[in-house]
């Protein structure tokens, strides 16, 4: 483990027990006690009633239809060859979650719908799987996934399976999965109490081993469920105070997701989710996941994640649990894209939790649609990776929206990029995030990507480090990687939209302070101001410059440079952009492909629109930009600033 990185977990360490919530200090993993959990069949996620609710549901036509194609992709799953032992890098993650794809799949169709051939296909991959030689503890997210896949197959089917099976399984279930997670010292297990995605998807992984293991080891079954109850709200504080998941919307919809799942595994098994169900800013941040998309249907994609959304079966979960408003519009939109645009592919394994749906669709309200009303527009939200977000509509695909953040570069999976944003009007994103780079093409050329201190590799990276995002450098500099930035001062009026991101930690030791504020006006124009006091001086007798500053934002459109404006053309749309201080510096646009170093991603299509100016001779400086595809309200906001 990185120092960096162990100086990350000890920093959210003390963030999560400083903010537990009454119910998580009440309900302690001292109050489990293995006696309450039923020992019937099945005990993992479902009993027989929920499986004849599904063989009789009381569902809209859009729960219908995704029970159809539930039904196709498990007959079609059906043909592919048993799943191999081969890891990919490191990894043998691809081949847990085809697997859990499949008897998940498999399980639920032959419980609910008696067809044997998906009994028999279903043991056929248990075994074959149970053979591996381990299930790659070295990366433990691979055994969490397998896990969760051999405790769901090994329970929903039984019954089916003789003796010697069901004894062998529940021996694999302990040798595989619990008992290489033991050693809380062993580096590989750093997981354990980690503040990131790792942590739930693991322990929903040994919990559910550890229910079935309980006839036989309960003092072992104890152990294993009571360390998951005390460890994971570590890793839900993340989301405090207001329910922002930290790494981003994709790792939002795998960390809450088997956090979700492992609700479910205590409160179907005992009863009871020792408080884990109320902790209340992860039930708010199915808002933040929604705020996240943007009206093109893009993700905002910061840190490593990309801009495709695919449907999360867990906005059911937070629909039918908490009758949320905000996870019963996201179900209904993504779900509907989803089946109505989906091509399958049977290696797809970021659908493979589309079983859990059947488990979690909302009995039928007698509406085929949901409103938006109760939806706010404008928000911003605080916690260790702060967000703001301006949107003039939820139903308009064309409409404005803007998202822009603090944050630091210690948090699970950070970029360099405080104070950096994306912009989107008339169905066009014309400020993009570069998003994430292949682990594995980084790992393979020998670069330490995991490691967040200062001068890591991490931040050599192109898309990692700060000189591809939205945001402005002093003298070419690095952000500081320890600092943090905050959004205050956000207000929204009538006609008015405006926060600001406080970012001089984050440039310490390059600025004496900084701010960038983003102001929304009419949902017509974006005023972008930068406020830098006391960065590098002139200094006469040395013939030292004042500090250079660095403007730059990211785009694919077409780029023309006219005087002190760019404008940009793309999909048949306008965008045009104008500096309106200060009155010296250079405005160019370049190709950011190819990219700097040999490990980096190409960046097809890519422009840069850089300008570049110095501070005063004190190292201060004032620069506005505007930018609209209205020509006029631009002109006009100009006009009077």
């Amino acid at each position: 483990m990185s120092e960096g990185f162990a100086k990350t977990i000890l920093l959210f360490l003390t963030i999560g027990i400083a903010t537990l919530s009454p119910i998580q200090a009440q309900d302690s993993p001292d109050l489990f006690d293995v006696d309450s959990i039923r020992l019937n069949h099945p005990r993992i996620l479902a009993s027989e009633d929920d499986f004849q609710r599904i063989r009789d549901p009381n569902w809209d036509s859009l729960g219908m239809q995704y029970l159809s194609f539930l039904k196709q992709t498990g007959h079609e799953l059906l043909a592919q060859p048993p799943i191999e032992y081969k890891l990919d890098g490191k990894r043998l993650l691809h081949q847990s979650q085809k697997f859990l794809k499949r008897v998940s799949t498999w399980a639920l169709l032959y419980r609910v719908f008696g067809d044997v051939s998906y009994r028999d296909r279903a043991i056929r991959e248990l075994e074959n799987v149970s053979r591996f030689p381990d299930w790659n503890p070295q990366h433990y997210l691979d055994v969490g996934e397998m896990a969760l896949g051999f405790a769901i197959g090994t329970d929903w089917l039984w019954k089916e399976l003789s003796g010697e099976q069901r004894e062998r399984f529940l021996d694999t279930l302990i040798s595989k999965a619990i008992n290489p997670s033991l050693d809380e010292g062993d580096p590989y297990n750093w997981w354990v109490e980690s503040i990131n995605n790792w942590n739930p998807v693991c322990h929903a992984g040994l919990v559910a081993s550890a229910l079935l293991i309980v006839d036989s080891d309960a003092a072992l079954a104890e152990r294993v469920i009571r360390r998951a109850i005390r460890s994971v709200p570590i890793a839900m504080n993340a989301t405090d105070p207001d329910g922002i998941y930290p790494e981003g919307p994709i790792y939002w919809g795998y960390g809450t997701h088997f956090s979700a799942v492992l609700i479910d595994l205590l409160e179907n098994a005992t009863n009871s989710s020792f408080g884990l169900s109320e902790h209340q800013s992860f039930r708010q941040s199915i808002l933040f996941h929604s705020l996240a998309i943007a009206p093109s249907g893009q993700y905002y994609n910061f840190y490593d994640g990309g801009t495709l959304v695919r449907f999360q079966p867990v906005t059911a979960w937070f629909a039918s649990r908490y009758d949320d408003p905000t996870g019963m519009y996201e179900l209904k939109r993504s779900l509907k894209i989803y089946l109505e645009g989906n091509t399958w592919n049977p290696e797809d394994i970021r659908s493979r939790n589309l079983a859990m749906l059947a488990l979690w669709y909302p009995e039928n309200t007698g509406s085929e649609s949901t409103s938006t009303s109760s939806l706010p527009k404008n928000w911003k939200g605080n916690g260790p990776n702060p967000l703001a977000f301006a949107r003039e509509s939820w139903d308009d695909p064309n409409s404005f929206y803007l998202a822009f953040k603090g944050g630091n570069g210690q948090i699970s999976h950070a970029h360099m990029d405080a104070g950096s944003f994306i912009f989107e009007d008339e169905g066009v994103r014309w400020a993009i995030d570069l998003g994430a780079q292949n682990y594995l093409s980084l790992e393979s050329k020998g670069l330490g990507i995991w490691d967040r201190r200062q001068h890591s590799d991490r931040w050599r990276i192109f898309r990692l480090g700060p000189y591809s995002h939205n945001q402005l450098l002093i003298d070419q500099r690095l952000q500081n990687a320890e600092g943090s930035a905050s959004i205050t001062q956000f207000s929204d009026t009538t006609n008015t939209v405006q926060g600001t991101v406080v970012l001089s930690d984050i440039y310490s030791g390059q600025a004496d302070s900084y701010e960038r504020t983003f102001t929304v006006q009419q949902y017509k124009v974006l005023s972008i101001k930068d406020r830098i006091a006391g960065a590098r001086q002139r200094t006469e007798q040395q013939g030292r410059r004042s500090a250079t500053l660095r403007w730059r934002m990211l785009t694919e459109a077409a780029v023309e440079i006219e005087n002190n404006e760019a404008i940009l053309k793309q999909e048949g749309k306008t965008l045009f952009l104008k500096v309106v201080g200060p009155s010296k510096y250079v405005f160019r646009t370049q190709s950011i492909d190819p990219p700097p170093n040999y490990w980096d991603k190409p960046n097809p299509g890519v422009r840069a629109i850089d300008f570049w100016c110095n501070t005063d001779d004190f190292g201060d400086r004032e620069i506005t930009v505007l930018m609209s595809v209205d020509k006029a309200a631009l002109e006009q906001v100009a006009t009077s600033l």
